[in-house]
This record gives structure tokens, sequence and C-alpha cells, in this order.
């Protein structure tokens, strides 16, 4: 299937406290979007009660997503009533259709592909707007507990990576990683590496990463993630615990969010935002593929 990381989201009870916080961490954000969709497969589309702000990266990119009606439909709500911080993690296949053919032959329990959309501005002026539309396919969160798990094709690439959008004062330039905990991390290892035709490669004790078209999966238990993140708060687990960035160059990030007043954790090749300051989020930034 070519699978690669195509974007996490981290969900907020307030988006415009969500869209304050990740521009203060040097993020360009897309203006805000508002969801419609299916609430299953086959459904019609309807109005949903959440929207998001992007940003977008030359691969891959970071929803920052929260309630903006909390009357209407929307399946952001059960995600910050159990908690604020990473929720989604989404990987991007060509086809929708072959992919959940495949899945679906193989056993995964997968929702079929259904249709979400949302009004994107678009141009440098931000005068217009234009419609950008998915398929996605969610899993089974009984089965893969670990996130709120989906394979996502894109319709409209184009209104999404503007290229006035791939621009970050942080320098990031790709979404690299998404860090999963859980506390049986060598069966979870096993289950994603049949699910997506990698190895699971043993990278310290008690964690393993997963190196897939595009990005790396990288799971670990608890206590893993407790060497590798020192004192950073964890959401109830199984969950997300940490997203990581490519960047351009180190130093630019360390100056820019020092003069913004963020704490930073300094580590070999990265350095690292605490959850306090990125709405329940680890993030590294990292200056190498």
């Amino acid at each position: 299937m070519n699978v690669g990381l195509d974007h996490i989201g981290v969900a907020i009870r307030n988006l415009e406290r969500g869209r304050a916080a990740y521009e203060r961490l040097g993020f360009a954000l897309a203006p805000p979007s508002i969801h419609r969709g299916s609430p299953s497969p086959g459904a019609p589309v309807i109005p949903f009660g959440s929207g998001n702000h992007c940003a977008m990266f030359r691969k891959g990119y970071l929803e920052v997503v929260g309630l903006m009606d909390p009357t209407i439909y929307s399946n952001i709500r059960s995600m910050v009533e159990k908690y604020e911080g990473t929720h989604i993690v989404a990987f991007g296949v060509a086809s929708a259709d072959a992919a959940y053919n495949e899945l679906k032959g193989r056993g995964v329990p997968i929702q079929a592909p259904r249709a979400l959309e949302r009004d994107a501005t678009y141009g440098l002026a931000g005068t217009d707007k234009r419609r950008a539309a998915f398929r996605n396919m969610y899993f089974d969160a009984a089965a893969y507990p670990e996130s709120r798990l989906l394979f996502i094709e894109h319709l409209t690439r184009d209104v999404l990576w503007q290229p006035h959008l791939l621009d970050h004062p942080n320098g990031v330039v790709a979404l690299r990683d998404v860090f999963l905990c859980t506390a049986d991390a060598s069966a979870a290892a096993e289950k994603y590496a049949e699910l997506f035709d990698v190895a699971a490669t043993r990278s310290a004790e008690a964690e393993w990463r997963l190196h897939i078209h595009h990005g790396y999966v990288w799971i670990l238990t608890p206590e893993a993630w407790a060497r590798r993140a020192p004192g950073a708060a964890t959401p109830p687990l199984p969950a997300p615990t940490g997203i990581g960035f490519q960047v351009q160059d180190l130093a630019r990030t360390r100056e820019l969010l020092s003069r913004r007043g963020v704490a930073i954790h300094d580590g070999t090749g990265f350095i690292r935002v605490a959850p306090e300051d990125a709405c329940g989020a680890t993030l590294f930034f990292f200056d190498r593929p």
C-alpha cells in the first residue's frame, strides 16, 4: 500500500487556545476551517461541530483541531472529554478503496471509506475558498486503541499543500515521527509491523521503531517513554504521546522557541517541548531526516 505518515491531530476543547499555542511554537497555521462529513460509512455529509487549523509541511501536516459548536455532532467531543492532546494518527494511501479491500482481505478490522470535506481558504490573498475533500477509513478502536487510527486518501491535495503555507518560523519541513505508548509495546509493535508489512526494529529497551514509506512509528512502554521524555506528563494510556518534526536548522528552531519563552529540553540531535507548552502533546524537533 506504500503507506506514509500523513498527519497527526492534537485535539483541544478551545480551538482558539490551540491556535495561539502553536503559533507561539513557530507554526504558520492555515486559517480556520470547519468540518463536514459522514458520521458513518454511506451516511450523508453533514456539518460537524469541529474545526481545525493546519500546519502544512513539505511532507505531512499537523492538525490542531477543536470544538466550534459543541451542540452538534463531532467525533472530537469524545476525544477532548477523555484528554486534551494527541489523538489522531493518519496514514496516507493512494487509493482508499484498494487499501480497504486489501486490509479486509487480511482480516483487519477497518471501516469502509467515508467522505469528509471542509472549505479551505485558498490563495495568497486569502479571499478565495475551495473544498478540501478526503476519504477516510477508521480502524476498530478495540483492536487499535493506541490512537484514533485512520487511513486517508486525499482528493484535493492542491487545496491543502499550497506553496505559501509551507514555510514556518520554526523551520519545520516535515512531519517525521509518531510515538505510541502502551504497556505491551512488544505485542503492539508486532501488530503494527503486520499492518504496515514492515519490520519492527528494537531500538532500545522496551522500544520499537517501524520505518514506513514516509516517517517512523515508535512504540514504547511507559518506562521507555519516561527515558525518552523525562518528566513529560502522559495522557491515559494507551495513547500517542509524542510527535516528531524535521527542521532545517535546529539552532534556528531553538533560538525562536527560547525567544518566545518556551522551555526547551535538549537531546542529541533534537530538542523537546513539553506538553504544557503544546496543549498536551510532547514535541520533538530533529535536525536530520
